[in-house]
């Protein structure tokens, strides 16, 4: 039986202070487990954390239970929790036992060490909570300031600033080693969605999340993905301090404020801007494909998104990049102005204009007089061009080769490998140019020398700028056949705690069993049975974590044939 660790908010929305902010009702609110000393972490399988979401309009009440399931771990020495949101929004007004409460005692010691924090702890006189299959619940009563729906809520990976490394208390009995929470979903109550915050329009409250896709200067463009149809939608908001540090491509930021539009372009920005906290890391978005086209005739639904324009080139293109200057940009049907800021608003001032098409990627900005583009690197106007991506088989090997007509701020390519839970990442080939810039043509080879099994199998490159931005190329793929009449591949991983997965072929219209047995003999389950498609690679999931430590066999029996694998189970 999993340990079931329950945190249970209660949240309302009705006024109850002379203190007014005219902002949406908008809660950072961050758990965070805490110890008494600082230990370090261990990752553990199996153990997840979920937050539900809710909507919740003034005037209404949200209880929400916050789970952590530690997967049939024991608990000890559980100490207390920390609280953090936004004091300009919302009040706490009281801690209370829960109807389930086994938190120790139901004693608590409870401070605000400083606004906008609340640790609640068991008392000091009172045990911690020990055993396996522990229920703890804990209510706390905040109240909104504020006046539209929008509450915002997260457990984040953090001891005491947000981004900094989690440490939890949960400690196997026994054991000096540490449960780090490893799965974190993320939360809301009300509306955080950037589309919703446009569609306010100019001096509404916005309360929004999203990843930045540009950051440079003292501004950053980010976006989420609550266009229509999951499209992303996008806003600008600054000043914004760490560009460069914390904040970079890929930075998760909660931001809070006024809309305003000057010069055409939607932003949270100066006295706007009431709160902004970066959430952790994350990655870039994906760039949308988008013609000048539609850039030139429905600019404002991509304003502030990360998009690439292919076949593009300068009109009369001499000499190098001014600041503060507005070029144009054409392709084969329309053109668009290409807006090249000061000097801490991008790095192409003084580099040269290229000749020749290239490709764009970067954010979409407005001004009054329509839709730009707005460049921060020499790498978004001369990108990689590969004229070549091919794979091979060589033996029991794969050899990818491809080649790159010209180069800018080109730090290398991560070659990937299709699999059934995605890419996986399976080498870097750095630029073969010192400073990643070239208008020579270069080669590259990357060897895959693993054996694989029988089917398609899919490679794709990620190339990778000097800034950490990246672009992915078109897949290649190889088929590989039967070697014999059967094909059973290792499991991995190789001893396993939780799952392996395997795969296996036969020939067609061949009747296969996939069994596994212990080392008495006894068949402990079946994998498979049936027919399955002829020399095509079957991929199966083994799961182990309810099976006891040991060796097992997995066989694979067609034809009249079997092969067998072997499986070692760690719990």
């Amino acid at each position: 039986m999993g340990v079931l660790v329950a945190f249970t908010l209660r949240i309302s929305s009705t006024m109850m202070s002379d203190r007014h902010v005219d902002a949406a009702l908008s809660l950072l609110l961050v758990l965070v487990f805490v110890g008494g000393m600082p230990v370090p972490t261990h990752a553990q399988s199996g153990i997840s954390v979920t937050i539900p979401e809710k909507d919740l309009a003034p005037g209404e009440t949200a209880t929400l239970s916050i789970q952590a399931d530690l997967a049939g771990k024991n608990v000890d020495n559980y100490s207390n929790m920390e609280f953090k949101f936004d004091s300009a929004v919302l009040n706490i007004v009281d801690v209370r036992d829960g109807d389930g409460l086994s938190f120790g005692t139901s004693q608590f010691d409870v401070e605000q060490p400083q606004s906008g924090i609340l640790r609640i702890s068991n008392d000091a006189d009172n045990p911690p909570v020990t055993g396996n299959g522990e229920f703890l619940e804990i209510e706390v009563e905040l109240k909104t300031i504020a006046q539209k729906p929008g509450t915002f809520f997260r457990l984040t990976p953090s001891v005491s600033e947000i981004g900094e490394p989690f440490v939890s208390t949960f400690r196997e009995a026994g054991s000096t080693s540490v449960f780090e929470i490893t799965t974190i979903e993320q939360g809301k109550v009300g509306d955080l969605e950037v589309q919703n915050g446009r569609q306010e329009g100019t001096s509404s409250t916005a309360t929004v999340t999203g990843t930045v896709t540009r950051a440079l200067g003292s501004y950053v463009r980010f976006q989420d993905e609550s266009g229509s149809n999951d499209s992303p939608s996008g806003l600008t908001v600054g000043p914004v301090d760490g560009i460069g540090g914390d904040v970079t491509q890929g930075t998760r930021l909660y931001v809070r404020g006024t809309l305003s539009e000057p010069g055409g372009l939607l932003r949270i920005d100066d006295s706007g801007l009431k709160n902004y906290v970066v959430l952790g890391q994350g990655t870039l978005p994906t760039a949308q494909n988008v013609s000048l086209s539609q850039l030139q005739s429905s600019g404002e639904n991509y304003e502030s998104e990360l998009v690439r324009v292919n076949g593009l080139s300068f009109q009369n293109p001499s000499g190098s990049f001014s600041a503060n200057t507005t070029y144009t940009v054409a392709d084969a049907t329309t053109s668009l102005a290409y807006r090249v800021e000061g000097g801490n608003q991008t790095e192409l001032i003084g580099k040269s204009i290229p000749t020749g098409t290239f490709t764009y990627r970067g954010v979409v900005g407005e001004s009054s007089s329509g839709s730009q583009l707005v460049p921060v690197r020499a790498s978004t106007a001369l990108p990689v061009t590969l004229t070549g991506f091919t794979a091979v088989r060589n033996g029991s090997s794969t050899v990818l080769t491809w080649r790159t007509a010209s180069e800018t701020n080109n730090a290398g390519f991560r070659v990937q490998y299709e699999r059934a839970a995605g890419w996986e990442a399976l080498g870097f080939v750095p630029s073969t140019v010192d400073d990643g810039t070239t208008g020579e043509a270069q080669s590259y080879r990357f060897v895959v020398d693993r054996r694989l099994g029988p089917g398609t199998h899919r490679f794709r490159l990620e190339q990778v700028d000097l800034d950490r931005s990246t672009t992915l190329s078109d897949t290649v793929q190889v088929e590989i056949g039967m070697e014999g009449a059967l094909h059973l591949s290792a499991p991995a991983p190789n001893p396993a705690a939780e799952r392996a997965t395997l795969s296996f072929a036969v020939q067609e219209g061949t009747k296969a069993e996939v069994t596994m047995y212990d080392v008495l003999g006894q068949r402990v389950r079946t994998l498979y049975e049936g027919r399955p498609p002829g020399e095509e690679g079957r991929r199966l999931t083994v799961e182990t974590r309810d099976l006891p430590s040991g060796v097992y066999v997995v066989r694979l029996r067609a034809g009249g044939q079997t092969q067998t694998r072997r499986l070692t189970v760690v719990q």
